[in-house]
């Protein structure tokens, strides 16, 4: 009996035809991911980035067991209008980060610096090493997992993505021994030279000047205070006034003679601008004469009588001063006649003849004043006052010391 033995050339097709669809099969599932995975170009005014970067910066790369050193960690975060990524900071804070087999001391965060379109954070660490086991060796700072989230702006408003991570790469650092193998103590090296010394002495003697000088001025002007404040409930007795010299003198009595003029060209003369004129005449013939010319210093709110032209002195503290003379005519005409100078005539001369004139309108009967000749004689007489004013300016001249000084007088009396 013979067995039946199948053929196996038929079955050929068949595994060719298997072997095709798992082919095409891989390939369609493999061009799935493929085309999941392609990145969106760039659009115009965009630039492909990644999202964070952070990097280390230790101030040594080899340090000792216990030493302190400093460790600088610096991030730079996207940060534009329509796109925003926000890391978790808190994780990054000295009390919560964790560097084993490090260990960070003490840290803070400094101000953030923004350069459109990256925000840079950064915090500095001060970590040390404790373990005693890692003497010779080369002891990584672990890596740190930094947790962030990408904000994007909508027209509905921001929308935030899912936390992601940033792994920072390890920072190598070599352990080096505490002491030499054959040092016999533990001595402990200071950077400190003679020349830090003399520089902080010198530092230490200018801060003691400069704070001696401020003391004293501080001394100085707390003495003038309480001097001012003594002065204010001190009771003021009576005090000898310096009198005021010639050329201040005539240098009023010319301004008075000039005020009432000006004021005559347009009012008239009235009998207040005739008394004010009669008193500017005698004083500038007492100045003319040598003879006394009464001074006396008042206060502000004080007011001036008859007879009395009103002088302002005193270059910060302006004070007032009422001036007054009792020269007649007739000493004039006395001085005029024993004199024996021209000089002296023409200076004494429009001065009378003015006084006189002036007394009569004042004094004389009620009537009408003659306006030109009163004007007139204010002219004329404006000359030698102006001359004798001039004389007076000139140092140790003898017209300086014309005037003489006046009796004393109360400080601050009214007149």
């Amino acid at each position: 009996m013979k067995s039946h033995i199948p053929n196996p050339k038929p079955q050929i097709p068949t595994l060719m035809r298997h072997r095709f669809c798992f082919a095409l099969v891989v390939v369609l599932l493999g061009a799935v991911p493929t085309h999941a995975q392609t990145k969106r170009a760039p659009r115009p005014g965009e630039v492909e980035s990644d999202p964070i970067r952070c990097w280390w910066k230790a101030d040594r790369s080899a340090i000792r067991v216990g030493e302190r050193f400093t460790l600088v960690l610096t991030c730079g975060v996207i940060e534009t209008p329509n796109i925003k990524v926000v890391p978790a900071v808190n994780q990054l804070e000295p009390g919560a980060i964790s560097l084993t087999p490090f260990e960070a001391v003490a840290g803070n965060r400094h101000e953030d610096v923004v350069a459109p379109p990256w925000r840079y954070i950064q915090y500095e660490y001060a970590m040390r090493l404790l373990s005693e086991g890692f003497f010779g060796q080369d002891v990584n700072i672990p890596s740190l997992t930094v947790t962030y989230n990408l904000q994007a702006a909508g027209t509905t408003g921001s929308s935030e993505g899912r936390d992601q991570t940033y792994v920072l790469p390890p920072l190598p650092m070599r352990v080096l021994s505490i002491v030499p193998r054959s040092a016999a103590d533990i001595r402990d090296a200071s950077g400190q030279t003679f020349a830090n010394v003399e520089s902080r002495r010198n530092r230490a003697t200018a801060a003691i000047v400069g704070a001696s000088i401020a003391f004293a001025f501080a001394g100085v002007l707390a003495a003038l205070a309480l001097v001012r404040l003594a002065g204010r409930f001190r009771v003021r007795g009576a005090k000898v006034v310096r009198p005021l010299p010639a050329a201040t003198v005539l240098r009023g009595a010319m301004a008075a003679l000039r005020s009432a003029r000006s004021d005559a060209a347009r009012d008239g003369w009235t009998p207040a601008l005739m008394s004010q004129a009669v008193a500017a005449l005698r004083i500038a013939g007492a100045v003319a004469l040598g003879r006394r010319v009464a001074q006396r210093h008042v206060t502000n709110v004080a007011s001036g009588r008859v007879g009395q032209i009103e002088v302002r002195s005193g270059l910060l503290r302006r004070k007032r001063v009422l001036l007054s003379a009792a020269t007649t005519p007739a000493a004039l005409m006395a001085a005029i006649e024993t004199s024996s100078g021209a000089a002296s005539r023409e200076t004494l001369q429009p001065i009378l003849e003015a006084l006189q004139l002036f007394s009569t309108a004042v004094y004389g009967r009620a009537g009408e004043a003659d306006t030109v000749a009163l004007s007139t004689a204010v002219d004329n007489a404006a000359a030698p006052v102006r001359r004798l004013w001039l004389r007076s300016l000139i140092p140790f001249g003898a017209a300086r010391g014309a005037a003489v000084p006046s009796m004393p007088t109360r400080a601050g009396s009214a007149a």
